[in-house]
């Protein structure tokens, strides 16, 4: 809170600077009372006193002009001569003839005797040439100010003890009208809830009767003005007889410019916030462009007192309704139309009392502006937290009808906590506070219209305050304090309606989804009957893409509003309520955490599938040299284990590189600025603005859409140029097993699987490297067949649903291998570690399952055969085959590369998700780009690791290929 300059002044630069007034013309006087909700500027500043006013702003800067000194304290003369009473020219100085010297102050009763005055002009009004002082008549006293005679009040002047009391040493007051204001302790009593003190004020103990019988018998606007006062620094609580806010009991009303009462305004009605707070008499249309007309808030407040004196009106900055220091500039953008602002600070309890060394208050107005003409000044409501009123605590509910509506705050009060001593000293200089109150925090929220015809209009802004309490101990220990100010916006809108609406109707889709997935699942698994396995397929099923759909929603919500706001030239959409931005972000979570289901699940099965490498190659029939003899050369191993390495290098091959990735994605937010797109600020700013917090929403919204403009990016380079002009891997692993004459069988369920036909046109591949260059140069020059599964074809990969037969025959075979395997408990396959024996078991087991495949892929079975065909569209759109695979297996023509649905690489969409959705939920926990980058690389590493090895693993196992020779 920045300091004031003197009131004339400010008056005075208000009225030529801001409203175009000529020459200040103002009523301080005017002002010194109270507001009406809404009230005419034009009429607020023109009184009766006008004239009188203007005359002084005319001589105020006609004295600069002549040489005269403007300090807090009004016009000084710096050589023995003062203004005039009317501003109008100059005159020496009162001479204390006890003191021998000149006495030149603004307060008019120093240096005259008790019951003199100082005059300045003769009977005819002729100036002096000093100022002398003259008794007042018998009958009369000096008026507060020292400059008249008024008449006494009691006979003689003279206060009687018996049927008077003298109040406040100026007021003798008749006891008969003191009955309503009796001297009781308990009216001088401050609880202090907080910190469980109740101390007897020094300050209402000497103060607060008088003040009341003023008021209320005197009818004297200024110590309505202190009474008042007094009842904020209770917190607005009436539940004292007598007290300072008990004359205000029948006066909680908005009043208007007919409304005849001397007290000053401090209470709304009960139950008026629900219509208050939606009231359309705010006109202003406001813009969100900076540096519009219209992009600011202009704030006023008019400032009291203790005492009640009327110090002025003023135009608030940002910095003036704060105690935290800071930059000024930065600090105005807390009035900046559509942009939150925060502001936190802690301050010790010495600079705490420092910055209120004097104790203000202060009414809160909005001026704006009807037919962009004439000025109006609407009343600013306060919402205080803890204020309480019959015992009962106010404005706990969220409910905004049961709010209690307020007027006048302060930012501290070292006064009323001063426990009462009958020693008489200065109460501020002298005595420390037992107890002091001070604002701890400040909100002010701005809700803007919806309707179309009302953009950019707002409904009456109102600030919610919250005040805390130091003890003496605490200031002995200059314990530290902390303050908050902040600005938020909020507009009616159906975000919330639209996440629930659109969570329910998807969840349905959802379920009948991964109901029919779920089927799908059974069909390939040879299920009959609906079982326990069946419930615990939907669930896992469901989990995966219940994440998607999760995500979809909210990020959909965090897209739109990060678009709309920051692109926006009108308030069409203003960002959602901070409890809305922390459920979508659980929303994200909840996503994420069953997405990490649907991971795990993916993995498990992935590093458990059925594989076997068909190898075509024939024994060579070779003689000896000596001997007619034919001989079988054997067939070597070495291609198998090629294939077998090749297989294992893609099995965490992703399409895109999650470091480069990262990489770009941090450039992106943290170099170049992007992330400062996450203010809640309507601009886009690459640099931070000081205060404007971040909007979790925006930050969720500016993070996935630089993630996924890097993603696609590096996606269409990779898919569209390097793996399309370049390398593909995938691809290349098929003309692999063409070169080596081996097909992949693999079995991702019962009965399900995908087949990798590699089968070579050449008849063989166990030879020199003169044959195969020699192969290759035949193939290119189209003189040999293709290498489709059927003639003719280059078809090679396929969806298989194999007979039942076929799989019972193979897990017949493949237990042998299991049995023998299961051994080696803790370890993966060795051969070494396998005995004699049972080596020759795995391998009689071995070439019987290849003989067995290879027969039933040229049709050789008498029994067991199967059919090539393309899948209906209704089986392509479901992802289901509707095929009967008791006696005859269908192999499916794919996309080329379907059998990647057991890598990594197939299941790309899958992955790229949760990266997404792990980098944005560390994010959301730790709120440092870098930090989640690192996590997220780090994490993605180690599940790869698992895959890999458990991959590793299980393909040792299932292909009899040794874990040593998988490089």
């Amino acid at each position: 809170m920045r300091s004031f300059t003197s009131a004339d002044e400010k008056l005075r630069m208000f009225a030529q600077s801001h409203f175009g007034c000529p020459n200040g013309n103002m009523s301080s006087r005017n002002w010194s009372t109270k507001f009406p909700y809404e009230t005419p500027l034009s009429t607020t500043l023109s009184s009766p006193n006008q004239q009188k006013y203007t005359s002084a702003i005319l001589n105020l800067t006609g004295k600069e002009n002549l040489g005269m000194n403007l300090d807090s304290n009004g016009l000084e003369s710096t050589s023995g001569n003062m203004a005039t009473e009317n501003q109008e020219a100059c005159i020496s100085c009162l001479l204390d003839k006890q003191k021998n010297q000149s006495v030149c102050s603004s307060t008019r009763s120093k240096g005259c005797s008790f019951g003199e005055i100082q005059v300045e002009r003769d009977l005819q009004g002729k100036l002096l040439s000093n100022k002398i002082c003259l008794p007042c008549l018998n009958g009369t006293t000096p008026n507060e100010k020292g400059d008249k005679c008024i008449p006494c009040l009691v006979p003689n002047c003279t206060c009687p003890a018996a049927t008077h009391e003298l109040l406040d040493l100026d007021v003798c007051a008749p006891k008969s009208e003191l009955v309503s204001i009796p001297d009781e302790q308990g009216l001088y009593m401050v609880d202090f809830d907080h910190v469980h003190q109740i101390i007897k004020s020094h300050y209402l103990k000497t103060h607060l009767r008088s003040a009341l019988y003023k008021c209320t018998k005197l009818k004297r606007s200024k110590s309505c003005q202190a009474v008042a006062n007094m009842c904020v620094m209770l917190l607005y609580k009436d539940d004292q007889n007598g007290g300072p806010c008990r004359i205000f009991r029948e006066y909680r009303y908005i009043p208007t410019t007919t409304t005849n009462s001397h007290l000053p305004w401090l209470y709304y009605g009960e139950g008026d916030a629900s219509i208050l707070l939606n009231r359309k008499k705010i006109e202003t249309h406001y813009s969100l462009y900076s540096g519009a007309e219209n992009s600011m808030l202009t704030f006023m407040a008019a400032r009291y007192a203790l005492d009640g004196s009327f110090l002025g009106l003023f135009r608030l900055s940002g910095s003036d309704l704060q105690l935290c220091p800071g930059v000024s500039r930065f600090m105005d953008t807390a009035f900046r139309f559509g942009s939150r602002y925060r502001h936190s600070c802690k301050l010790t309890a010495q600079e705490l009392l420092q910055k209120a060394a004097t104790n203000e208050f202060f009414d809160l107005y909005l001026l704006h502006f009807v037919d962009k003409s004439q000025p109006m000044l609407y009343a600013v409501p306060l919402v205080i937290a803890n204020v309480s009123i019959n015992a009962e605590i106010w404005n706990k509910d969220v409910d905004i009808a049961q709010w209690l509506l307020n007027r006048r705050f302060f930012f501290v009060d070292n006064v009323s906590g001063i426990a009462y001593s009958s020693e008489k000293y200065k109460i501020v200089s002298d005595v420390s506070p037992s107890v002091v109150r001070y604002l701890k925090s400040a909100k002010l929220w701005v809700k803007t219209r919806r309707e179309k015809e009302d953009e950019g209009k707002i409904y009456p802004p109102f600030m919610i305050l919250e005040y805390g309490e130091l003890t003496h101990e605490d200031i002995e220990t200059n314990a530290n304090v902390e303050f908050v100010f902040s600005v938020d916006y909020q507009m009616d809108n159906d975000i919330s309606h639209i996440i629930d609406v659109s969570i329910g109707i998807l969840s349905a889709v959802v379920v009948v989804w991964s109901g029919i997935q779920t089927w799908s699942y059974c069909r390939r698994s040879g299920q009959v009957t609906i079982d326990m396995s069946t419930l615990v397929e939907l669930a896992l099923t469901c989990c995966g893409y219940f994440a998607n759909m999760i995500f979809i929603v909210a990020a959909c919500v965090a897209v739109h509003t990060l678009v709309f706001y920051k692109a926006q030239s009108v308030a069409y959409v203003m960002l959602p309520s901070e409890q809305l931005e922390n459920t979508i972000n659980k929303y994200l979570i909840l996503a994420f955490l069953l997405k990490i289901v649907e991971v795990v699940r993916l993995i498990c099965v992935q590093m458990k599938i059925d594989i076997f490498l068909i190898d075509w190659e024939r024994p060579k029939a070779t003689s000896g040299i000596n001997s007619t003899e034919i001989q079988l050369q054997p067939v070597s191993i070495w291609r198998t284990y090629f294939v077998a390495n090749e297989w294992n290098e893609i099995q965490t091959k992703r399409k895109t590189s999650l470091l480069l990735q990262m990489l770009i994605t941090v450039l992106l937010l943290k170099v170049y600025g992007v992330e400062n797109w996450t203010q809640a600020d309507p601009d886009l700013h690459i640099n931070r603005i000081p205060y404007v917090p971040e909007s979790l929403l925006l930050r969720f919204g500016v993070i996935l859409l630089i993630y996924l403009f890097v993603y696609l990016s590096q996606w269409l380079l990779m898919v569209g140029v390097y793996e399309r002009y370049i390398k593909n891997g995938i691809q290349e692993f098929v003309d692999v097993c063409s070169m080596a004459n081996v097909s992949v069988f693999i079995l991702l369920q019962e009965n399900y699987g995908y087949y990798i036909h590699g089968r070579s046109v050449h008849g063989y591949s166990d030879t020199d490297m003169q044959t195969i260059l020699s192969q290759l140069r035949r193939e290119e020059d189209d003189l040999v067949g293709r290498r489709g599964l059927l003639p003719g074809t280059e078809q090679q990969t396929f969806q298989i649903i194999i007979p039942k037969v076929l799989r019972t025959h193979y897990n017949k075979v493949m237990s042998q291998m299991n049995a023998i395997h299961n051994k080696q408990v803790g370890s993966t396959f060795r051969i070494k570690a396998v005995n004699k024996e049972d080596a020759d078991k795995i391998i009689d087991a071995y070439n019987n399952m290849n003989k067995f495949l290879a027969a039933f892929l040229d049709h050789a079975l008498k029994d067991l055969d199967y059919e090539v065909r393309e899948k209906l569209f209704v089986e392509q759109l479901l992802d289901i085959e509707f095929c009967d695979s008791l006696d005859r297996g269908v192999f499916y023509i794919d996309n080329g590369h379907s059998f990647d649905g057991v890598l990594f690489y197939g299941n790309e969409g899958t992955f790229f998700i949760f990266d997404l959705m792990m980098f944005l939920c560390i994010d959301v926990f730790f709120h440092d780009i870098l930090y989640a980058a690192i996590l997220t690389l780090i994490i993605t590493r180690i599940i790869s690791w698992i895959r890999n090895h458990g991959g590793r693993r299980n393909l040792a196992k299932k292909t009899l290929v040794d874990d040593r020779f998988l490089i």
